[in-house]
């Protein structure tokens, strides 16, 4: 064989080599949650998304691949350990046990409550003591609002509805079904914008009522894998170098903006 000929086949088989040294890491994704995470057109989409993508291509011998899937779903699979690990939970060790260890967090997000005009007419300004005896509406499998909050829930004294997503917490509120929904600001104002948009929402029909805390994203792993993912602690230790480089040179900060400048493009409503 000539040396050339050797050549090229040595060349047509390093991509194969190349790949075969590269490990597929899955990462569940919220589905319902824009804009930090959501599903369109079958694709993870979203802030949370795109930061991760970035981070992937700075990882040494791991590739990303993002499947979104609704949240109650992905929290089951991770506490089952059929999955590495799932995008972006609050940082909640008592509450998921089997969630270890987290990602250094990539996002922070200001949980608000938003209630119809009329239940503002009596003033709340305690939270949660000022909303006993109200309907509130929740993204099932989240837990906002702080221990005094799901304390009341579990006397009984504040009722509890969860759903899939914002925009049909927010449609229920809207149609008097609940009294209050409590979530990420940004996600609400956004999706209240949209809805508007389809006339389905009229402005002030609903207000803010009160900030409630402040929440950090992350990706959280399961501890229940029973070896089932050795690279574990490798693609941990490089992902959390990785996202903090990001910010610390302003990369997650940039993507922030230009994902919430189209998202804000896209959610104005028209003039009439």
């Amino acid at each position: 064989m000539r040396l050339s000929d050797a050549c090229h086949i040595l060349f047509l088989l390093l991509p194969a080599w190349a790949a075969a040294d590269v490990q597929t890491v899955t990462i569940l994704t919220d589905n319902g949650y824009p804009p930090y995470s959501y599903e369109a057109g079958g694709q993870a989409q979203g802030i949370y998304n795109d930061i991760l993508r970035a981070a992937a291509s700075r990882l040494r011998g791991y590739q990303i691949e993002l499947k979104p899937v609704p949240w109650k779903r992905g929290l089951a699979e991770v506490e089952n350990g059929r999955a590495l690990a799932l995008s972006p939970p609050y940082y909640r060790p008592r509450e998921r046990p089997y969630m270890q260890p987290y990602s250094v967090p990539m996002l922070n997000e200001q949980v608000v409550v938003y209630c119809r005009a009329e239940v503002l007419q009596t003033p709340r300004k305690r939270w949660p003591d000022d909303y006993r005896g109200l309907r509130f509406g929740n993204n099932s499998g989240f837990r906002p609002g702080g221990d005094a909050f799901w304390a009341l829930i579990g006397q009984g004294q504040i009722n509890l509805e969860e759903a899939a997503d914002a925009r049909t917490n927010l449609l229920k509120l809207i149609r008097g079904h609940l009294d209050c929904y409590l979530n990420d600001k940004l996600a609400i104002q956004l999706e209240l914008a949209r809805l508007q948009q389809q006339r389905l929402y009229i402005p002030g029909a609903l207000q803010e009522a009160v900030g409630v805390s402040e929440e950090q994203g992350y990706v959280g792993f399961t501890d229940r894998d029973q070896g089932r993912f050795p690279y574990k602690q490798d693609f941990v230790r490089q992902l959390n170098q990785v996202l903090g480089e990001m910010k610390r040179n302003g990369q997650i900060d940039r993507i922030l903006n230009r994902a919430l400048d189209a998202a804000r493009t896209q959610a104005v409503p028209p003039s009439f």
